[in-house]
């Protein structure tokens, strides 16, 4: 087959730069809209339609279009790990632990409902000074007797709590407000908190869901779970905010609570498909920030009067390796979970949610607390949290 010449006038208009650009109204915004076998040129062509004026005309032969579906570059080089002063913070990681924690308090407020009769209300703060060891160390709550009693002839707790005590506290829903103000205040003290990432995952529980399938003629069974939501810094992997739900609950409509909730003034979001929608571009925006959070598949950026969503459709598929390389700061979110599940365990002891929740919460705070220390280390943390940020109010019922 003979192959005629093609001139490019003939068949689109150029930039001087090379970008497509429509015949019709010079608009940049161009889709792919397939190929189609030319009788005209002998080759397949590809079909082009604007997004601004509707017009379809054609582009250039399949045989000229060289460049290949995108892959994304990782970079070469990683910045090198100080192992020597992470040597030294993992050395000194259990014997700070309740300092950092002490430190903390100092800016919860506790308030106890005197209205209340009955027994005297158990200290909270020993009850999480306690809780909180329980979690790093991983031990039951008998068996770490001896540690409490550690502690308290150190001074940080008053008296040592009953093991029953302890596990009567994790039903109780004052104790997660707490934990949560926890949580947010240990993230404060960390410098230049700009670019964060955003992710769920799921803690397994000691339950299991049965049900019958009429498809199969059989029981099955499955182990029930808790999702827990995170926003972390992409730098220190020390987490800002979260929340707990059930895990049928979808990932997208937490974003804005998660947002809400962080202390920070943040520049890029990073997230997956999963929080991929208008209304979370838009909260994002709002806040100041630039989201980098991939389309779907079957996602076109056709009929959508929000500007955001046209704006960032545009960018991902203009500028695919600049953009991804936002968004692979996603990549520590992961990082961040597998650092808490290697730790402090992803399996939950407790069977009711609001035990649950409180499990996970006091998980995220050693993970906090260990980060600091690591951070104290590594980056010359030396700021105090009472002189920095307002009190917390906590009312214990």
């Amino acid at each position: 087959m003979k192959q005629i010449e093609i001139k490019h006038s003939e068949i689109f208009e150029e930039f001087k730069d090379g970008r497509t650009v429509c015949p019709k109204c010079s608009s940049e915004y161009i889709i792919k809209k397939g190929y189609y076998l030319s009788e005209k040129y002998l080759h397949k062509m590809q079909r082009l339609k604007c997004l601004d004026c509707g017009n379809v005309f054609h582009g250039i032969p399949k045989i000229m279009e060289i460049e290949e579906d995108f892959k994304y570059k990782s970079k070469d080089e990683y910045p090198t790990q100080q192992w020597d002063k992470y040597t030294e913070g993992q050395l000194n990681e259990r014997r700070l632990l309740p300092d950092v924690l002490d430190e903390l308090f100092q800016n919860i407020q506790l308030k106890y409902d005197e209205t209340k009769k009955g027994r005297n209300f158990s200290n909270i703060k020993d009850i999480v000074y306690c809780l909180i060891l329980k979690t790093y160390t991983k031990l039951s709550s008998r068996r770490l007797n001896s540690d409490l009693e550690s502690i308290q002839k150190e001074g940080y707790i008053e008296k040592v709590p009953n093991f029953t005590t302890l596990m009567k506290y994790l039903n109780k829903e004052e104790l997660t407000y707490l934990l949560d103000a926890l949580v947010t205040m240990s993230s404060k003290p960390i410098p230049n908190i700009v670019d964060v990432a955003i992710d769920s995952s799921g803690f397994s529980t000691s339950q299991f869901a049965r049900w019958f399938d009429f498809k199969y003629d059989k029981d099955k069974t499955i182990r029930t779970w808790v999702k827990a939501h995170i926003v972390c810094d992409t730098q220190t992997n020390i987490i800002t905010s979260v929340t707990v739900t059930p895990a049928n609950f979808a990932d997208s409509p937490q974003l804005k609570p998660l947002l809400e909730k962080n202390p920070h003034k943040v520049k890029e979001v990073s997230a997956d498909r999963a929080y991929s929608s208008r209304n979370n571009l838009e909260i994002i925006t709002n806040m100041g920030a630039v989201p980098y959070i991939p389309f779907k598949s079957n996602v076109t950026g056709l009929h959508s009067k929000v500007h955001i969503w046209k704006k960032s459709y545009r960018y991902f598929k203009e500028h695919p390796q600049d953009f991804f390389e936002h968004y692979h700061k996603r990549s520590n979110v992961e990082t961040c979970f597998h650092m808490i599940k290697q730790k402090f365990g992803k399996d939950l002891a407790t069977k009711s949610f609001e035990s649950q929740k409180n499990e996970i919460l006091l998980k995220v705070l050693c993970h906090n607390i260990c980060c600091l220390i690591q951070e104290y280390y590594l980056m010359n943390i030396e700021s105090y949290y009472s002189t920095e940020v307002q009190k917390i109010p906590i009312l214990v019922k």
